[in-house]
């Protein structure tokens, strides 16, 4: 009686975990809401500018056009580690979370096109949450100890190809397919293993889905670049084992970009994108909401100081969005500043970038006031790129 008891709470909670609901409070985190968090699909040198480049950026995966200029083969590899502290009215909790997310391998295919392959996070959803706490279970207190995780995220993998059909001009499209997985877990676990039996539920989602992107660059003068980028998503589908359980469509995402190259040794750019989150609605339960966010940045690279040998690039930048879910029944807003590094190694062969970034998030009440619930984190981006 007792082991049926708790299956049956474990099969609720469970199916609301499975429901991408729960708790800013109960998670410990702002970032583990709604269908989960964007790192943005931005490479280390874009996130370095606060976005500001991304639309210029060959390794960034949000303009195709921008991988036209490659002119040699290339792999980009990308790392980072996110630390964060959440506060939720006198309550403090820290945590650290990495990612590897993203991946670029480019290779040119005449002297004005190029191809590319990557595999980049388009929303992730890691989390765990262990709480203590003292149970009636058939008339009986128990000390219960109960552990929820989610391990999982959509990825986008793109193929990809840009032209450059005049000195002015650049174009490219490309082809997605968003796959990912989400393993969810539930455990209750007492220490008088005897006495009461342990509990564990697990749940695996997978995920399916795809999208076609086009962009352009247009070069009116050798200082100035403007870009436009867009993505329209097909069919999104939720999976458990071979049955298909909800299904939804890919987000779309447009955006525009400025860059300006008038000073020497340096770039000054800024891009503004909407991504259409709400279409990602009808692939969990009602409580489980997407909305549709802005995402704003500007920021400048610079040749720097000459550091053994080699040139040093320095990045700024500074970027404002608004997150695909709600917490406390608010929008959820994220400010950061970023500063980033970049060097050449290994006779030019090889660059190695980071880049630091500060992020402070917090989510509105009902009323529009910013409430309690905040969260702060710094982000350390490692990319490096290889010529073979």
């Amino acid at each position: 009686m007792i082991r049926a008891r708790l299956i049956r709470a474990a099969s609720l909670f469970a199916g609301l975990i499975v429901a991408a609901t729960g708790s800013a409070r109960a998670q410990g985190a702002l970032t583990t809401q709604g269908f989960g968090y964007p790192p943005g699909e931005f490479s280390t040198r874009a996130l370095g500018t606060g976005g500001g480049l991304a639309q210029f950026d060959a390794q960034t995966v949000v303009n195709p056009a921008s991988i036209a200029s490659m002119s040699e083969p290339l792999l980009f590899l990308q790392y980072e580690p996110e630390f964060r502290r959440f506060s939720s009215g006198s309550e403090t909790q820290r945590s650290m979370i990495s990612r590897f997310p993203l991946a670029v391998a480019s290779l040119p295919v005449s002297s004005r096109g190029s191809v590319a392959l990557s595999v980049s996070t388009l929303l992730d959803r890691s989390w765990a949450t262990t709480t203590t706490r003292e149970e009636d279970i058939a008339g009986e207190t128990a000390l219960l100890t109960e552990t929820v995780s989610s391990i999982g995220a959509i990825n986008d993998v793109r193929l990809a190809g840009g032209w450059i059909p005049s000195r002015l001009l650049q174009i490219g499209v490309g082809a997605h397919v968003f796959v990912g997985r989400n393993r969810l877990s539930f455990q209750q676990t007492f220490p008088d293993s005897l006495r009461f039996t342990p509990v564990e539920q697990v749940s695996d989602l997978s995920y399916t889905g795809f999208g076609i992107s086009a962009g352009a660059i247009i070069r009116p003068t050798a200082a100035l670049a403007l870009a436009v980028s867009g993505r329209k998503g097909g069919d999104l589908e939720a999976q458990s084992g071979d049955t298909v359980v909800s299904s939804a469509s890919v987000p779309d995402r447009y955006g525009i970009g400025i860059s300006y190259e008038g000073i020497s040794g340096a770039a000054i750019g800024a891009q503004l994108a909407r991504d259409q989150w709400s279409a990602m609605n009808g692939l969990g339960s009602e409580e489980a909401t997407a909305v549709d966010a802005w995402d704003a940045g500007a920021g400048i690279e610079a040749t720097g100081p000459r550091i053994l040998e080699r040139v040093v690039l320095i990045r700024l930048g500074g970027r404002y969005r608004t997150l695909p879910f709600l917490a406390a029944g608010g929008e959820v807003r994220e400010t950061s500043v970023a500063g980033g590094l970049g060097a050449q190694f290994s006779r030019n062969r090889a660059q190695f970038d980071v880049t630091v970034q500060h992020a402070w998030r917090s989510a509105e009440d009902a009323t529009g006031a910013v409430g309690s619930v905040r969260e702060r984190a710094f982000t350390l981006s490692f990319g490096l790129r290889v010529r073979p």
